[in-house]
């Protein structure tokens, strides 16, 4: 379901479902429709929707006389089905028509006489889908970083579930040509594809059947896209299937498959989590083989949630040293009250309701922006086809270049050290006489 975009009110009227929790867009417009001084009372009623609650009254909102009000206005909108039920006043067990008919509650024994009588309320329900559970996790970090990240994304995972959710943390090391040459990428996704397996393997032994959700950043996604797509090749018992994705930094081409990934059960859903001023991205489709711009234009198609973030660069989604304050990103860490780091974000306002919403409910996420055109990559020769083979031998020509440069530079530092050694070998000798004539002075 796409997120709802700013709409009429006979748009909104009717067009809800008691399936799914309203997204933040409605209440923003009901918020524009309804009185100023009912703006604590929708706020309240939005966070117990927000945290999934499905019955509500109006004393869950006083005052009561406008808490019908706009309980009455959200069912009328199609998000809440009113109901008329009775229940015990002594235990509050809602009574079916054959307790009723009796004299005492059947839960608590009350006789209803002696409590004050039967009374009828007004419930407004929904019946929601469970919340989508997270068995276990693996993190893939970018090129030429240790993945700082992850080990906070850990935490934020334990600490939001209520329970231990593994997180297997796959870093590949530092790498800097290697993204360049073909064989190298080949030994990448070798060893990233038996980690999986071996992981999944063990997974399994320790009681985590189902498929693992994956977060990947900046080369990570490279990897992670073109292992998917080679699983295609392999038979359908053979192969490596994953939950939800999430994609920061992403190098892989706006136009990438992932319908076919899909639709061969290899993935769940994908969302793709793209920064708007990211620097790095860009170059990738020059340097790197069949990749992209997807990390900061988001990819082509419907197959994929894009979701922007704005003025943020390649890695700031995931900084741990810049905060967000009063709504303001990009503020230094300071341990200060009312600081949340950009990774606690992303995580909290993004990832987490994309992990844990059921299906129908994802068009909730917020900030999401497709292409406004479709993606065109750049001429055969220049997509990283070229760039190797030019690159490279320049690398090594530099090398050579700053060996000579060093080779030369090592002759003065050899003279100086010479002469440093001949110096200091004076004064110790110097030393060493002026000490046994001391001796034989005194002696």
């Amino acid at each position: 379901m796409a997120a709802p975009t700013s709409q009429p009110e006979t748009q909104w009227l009717g067009a809800g479902s008691t399936k799914i929790v309203p997204p933040a867009d409605y209440w923003s417009h009901l918020a524009s429709e309804l009185p100023a001084d009912s703006k604590s009372q929708l706020e309240r009623l939005q966070q117990l929707s927000d945290a999934r609650q499905t019955e509500f009254i109006a004393s869950d909102l006083p005052p009561k006389e406008a808490a019908v009000r706009l309980l009455e206005r959200v069912a009328a909108d199609g998000w809440l089905e009113r109901i008329e039920r009775t229940a015990c006043p002594g235990c509050d067990l809602v009574l079916t028509d054959e307790d009723i008919r009796q004299a005492e509650c059947p839960g608590c024994g009350a006789v209803y006489s002696e409590v004050g009588g039967l009374e009828q309320e007004t419930v407004y329900i929904r019946e929601l889908a469970a919340s989508r559970s997270v068995d276990w996790v693996v993190a893939i970090h970018g090129m030429n970083t240790h993945g700082t990240w992850q080990e906070e994304f850990s935490w934020y995972l334990a600490t939001t579930w209520g329970r231990s959710v593994p997180v297997a943390v796959y870093k590949y090391g530092r790498i800097i040509t290697g993204v360049l040459i073909s064989w190298c990428r080949g030994k990448l996704l070798r060893d990233f594809r038996a980690k999986l397996v071996a992981l999944r393997d063990q997974a399994a032994l320790r009681g985590y059947s189902g498929r693992p959700d994956v977060v990947a950043h900046s080369f990570g996604t490279w990897l992670l896209g073109h292992l998917l797509a080679a699983e295609l090749q392999r038979p359908s018992a053979d192969r490596l299937r994953l939950g939800r994705v999430i994609l920061t930094g992403c190098v892989l081409r706006p136009d990438f498959d992932w319908r076919a990934i899909k639709d061969a059960g290899l993935v769940d859903t994908v969302l793709n989590h793209y920064a708007t001023k990211d620097a790095v991205v860009p170059l990738a489709h020059i340097t790197v083989w069949d990749s992209g711009p997807s990390g900061r234009r988001g990819f082509d198609g419907d197959e994929v949630i894009n979701v922007r973030a704005k003025d943020y660069g390649h890695s700031d989604l995931l900084s741990v040293d810049k905060c967000v304050v009063d709504d303001k990103p990009f503020q230094p860490r300071r341990g200060a009250a009312g600081e949340t780091t950009h990774l606690e974000v992303s995580y909290q306002r993004y990832w987490w309701p994309f992990l844990m919403l059921p299906a129908a409910e994802l068009g909730r996420l917020r900030d999401r922006v497709d292409p406004e055109t479709v993606w065109r990559p750049l001429p055969w020769p220049l997509r990283g086809t070229l760039f190797p083979f030019v690159a490279l031998p320049l690398l090594l020509a530099l090398a050579v270049f700053l060996l000579g440069l060093l080779g030369k530079g090592l002759w003065v530092v050899k003279g100086l050290a010479l002469a440093g050694a001949y110096w200091a070998t004076i004064g110790l000798a110097v030393l060493l006489a002026g000490v046994v004539a001391v001796k034989l002075w005194r002696w």
